[in-house]
């Protein structure tokens, strides 16, 4: 089963989108870091995240001491530590980042990790036929209006792609 490893964007617009539950029920095993689970304070995203990790849904990776030279020795002025500690975490394990950070996307391209975002989140919930082609389009329209820095034509691919 492949492991996908999610930087906090992700599950910010996932959790906005009343999307989370649906996410860990594809079928991969999902996983993030102690990094992202602690940037992740708004009180509407939170405790959905939060449940979905008790549940075992979202495994957790706790760093170790020994992991912050290397996370660090990865920072550059165009990443923080916590992008970072994502992109380690995904390397070590060898894991697909699900990240919406473009700069995150570039470094990970360099090191030759896998990378999708927010729109392969859609293609896969619509393939389960977890999300109606309708409902699909409603939430990517409303994913829209929360989050201005997506790339427009893959909104309308998509948009157009269901209404067919």
């Amino acid at each position: 089963m492949k492991i996908i490893v999610s930087d906090a964007n992700i599950l910010i617009d996932l959790a906005n989108l009343n999307l989370l539950q649906k996410f860990v029920e594809l079928d991969f095993e999902f996983h993030t870091n102690d990094f992202i689970i602690n940037e992740i304070k708004n009180p509407e995203q939170s405790p959905k995240i939060d449940k979905l990790v008790e549940s075992k849904k979202i495994f957790v990776a706790e760093t170790k001491v020994d992991e912050y030279g290397e996370i660090l020795d990865l920072q550059t002025k165009n990443l923080s530590v916590s992008d970072c500690s994502v992109l380690y975490y995904t390397k070590k394990i060898n894991g697909l980042l699900l990240t919406g950070d473009k700069n995150l996307r570039k470094t990970a391209n360099k090191k030759k990790i896998e990378i999708r975002g927010i729109f392969f989140i859609f293609d896969e919930l619509v393939k389960a036929e977890m999300l109606t082609y309708k409902n699909a389009i409603v939430k990517i329209k409303l994913l829209q209006k929360i989050n201005n820095r997506l790339p427009q034509n893959e909104i309308e691919k998509r948009i157009n792609k269901w209404s067919k």
